[in-house]
């Protein structure tokens, strides 16, 4: 009499998921850009934010009816060039629309804790 043990999916160790999408997001290389015109495009996202430092990935979610939803995200090769594309773009006119652009903070278990008093 074999016991059928079948795990009911464990979850995976920590670092079985920790793909490059979540290693950019806990180096500070990636950043978040909303209220993106939809005019542009991922080309433009490229070449203006190329600028700063090499992108490593592209990301224009698609948006069904629209030519995408909006928003962004860019990871570059260096985190230095993802703070100095928030620095220079946060808030600021581009392709006529106020954006919005942060660095995407790693998603901890847990949640809680803010990022106040980062004075600077």
């Amino acid at each position: 009499s074999e016991s059928t043990y079948l795990p009911s999916d464990p979850a995976p160790p920590f670092d079985f998921s920790m793909n490059a999408s979540a290693r950019a997001d806990d180096e500070g290389r990636k950043i978040f850009i909303g209220g993106l015109s939809f005019d542009c495009r991922e080309d433009d996202l490229r070449a203006d934010f190329g600028k700063f430092g090499e992108l490593e990935d592209v990301q224009l979610p698609m948006g069904g009816d629209k030519p995408h939803k909006g928003f962004a995200f860019l990871t570059y090769c260096k985190a230095e060039s993802a703070t100095d594309a928030t620095k220079e773009h946060h808030q600021r006119n581009y392709m006529g629309r106020e954006i919005t652009c942060k660095i995407v903070e790693p998603r901890r278990g847990g949640g809680g804790g803010g990022g106040e008093g980062s004075g600077g």
